[in-house]
């Protein structure tokens, strides 16, 4: 059966040097560390906000929605794509040997995966608040990947494991 959704077996590898580089440098960067500076990469792009333009623009004081061409520093953004795309890239590579067994146990740990997401995002919630939240947000959203990654190579090394037993 052709999975047409699934990326050449190469993609994994990809995936974790795109990955574990940028997760790296992104923590590394964050001022609890004393890191680097969001300006180190910088250019124009498109700035949707919502509130007081003047929290970055200090001639206007404007209310609402805005959209503008700033130039804003990218480094966080840059790595949290990069991220997103490894995560991605390791999630949807295909194995060697893909057969029906295996796509069960991509949607078996996909719908795992979901569900214990669902369940982070609703203690996280709960008890996570202001700048702490949009933290748990950031793992929240990267945890999906990692659970279903996590869930599903540790299926594949036991079906691995009870074949090489049986012979």
């Amino acid at each position: 059966m052709k999975k047409d959704y699934l990326f050449p077996h190469q993609f994994k590898w990809i995936g974790w040097g795109l990955f574990i580089p940028f997760a790296l440098l992104f923590f590394l960067a964050q001022p609890c560390f004393d890191g680097v500076e969001d300006d180190l990469i910088s250019f124009p792009t498109l700035m949707i906000m919502v509130g007081e333009l003047n929290v970055f623009h200090e001639t206007s004081e404007a209310r609402g929605l805005f959209a503008t061409i700033s130039r804003e520093g990218m480094f966080d953004e840059i790595c949290l794509v990069a991220m997103s795309l490894g995560l991605l890239f390791v999630s949807f590579a295909r194995e060697r040997n893909e057969d029906e067994y295996v796509e069960h146990l991509r949607l078996h740990s996909f719908a795992w995966a979901i569900k214990v997401n669902t369940v982070l995002f609703i203690i996280g919630t709960w008890f996570f608040f202001g700048g702490l939240y949009l933290w748990f947000i950031l793992f929240w959203f990267l945890s999906l990947f990692l659970i279903y990654i996590a869930k599903f190579q540790w299926e594949l090394r036991q079906m691995r494991k009870g074949a090489s037993d049986e012979e």
